[in-house]
């Protein structure tokens, strides 16, 4: 006769969905620098040792579940128009930025005074975010629609940045053109003459 109070082990892909869930509710509602795995463990359900054994420390288990949260909330599209992929990029991020949890998610990857294990973290997790989409500038020039001397980075730093200092730092109302505007800004100065 099976133990009414014992609750099965997770394992796998449900440990991982689990701790990752956890990870992202702490990184919502205490912010990234007071995260801690022996809080994540009892809110998932999993002892210690399961976190230790997947993501070796804090710092990668930080890191994948933003990745994991950002991916999935705010996909690379490739609709083969430069345009057309970064206004749904721009829309996605927006939207996101716009529910309680998004707008924690960013405020907890803007850097402040930390353990410089976390800024590492941060620091990786912008990195490889701004990596994945550089790649709509780069299909974009591949193709003839953006001048061939226009840097990835630049610009996506430039679509994204906006986005990021108006709800970190003003606090303004994203406007519902927002998208469509700050990409056609970007591309008049991009496109090749």
């Amino acid at each position: 006769m099976a133990d009414p109070t014992h609750t099965p082990q997770l394992r796998g892909a449900r440990l991982q969905r689990a701790v990752l869930d956890a990870t992202l509710a702490r990184i919502e509602t205490i912010g990234i620098d007071h995260v801690r795995v022996a809080d994540v463990a009892a809110d998932a359900g999993v002892h210690e040792t399961s976190i230790y054994r997947r993501w070796k420390t804090l710092t990668r288990l930080l890191l994948d579940a933003l990745l994991s949260r950002i991916d999935t909330e705010i996909p690379i599209p490739d609709t083969g128009s430069v345009r057309a992929d970064l206004v749904a990029f721009m829309s996605d991020l927006i939207r996101f930025a716009e529910t309680p949890s998004g707008a924690a998610l960013i405020r907890g990857t803007v850097v402040s005074e930390t353990d410089p294990e976390v800024a590492g973290v941060r620091r990786e997790f912008w990195t490889r975010r701004l990596g994945a989409s550089e790649e709509i500038i780069r299909r974009g020039i591949a193709r003839g629609e953006i001048a061939a001397t226009t840097d990835p980075r630049l610009t996506m730093l430039t679509l994204g940045g906006l986005v990021h200092l108006r709800i970190t730092h003003l606090g303004d109302p994203l406007p519902a053109d927002l998208a469509d505007t700050a990409v056609d800004l970007v591309l008049t100065g991009v496109t090749p003459r």
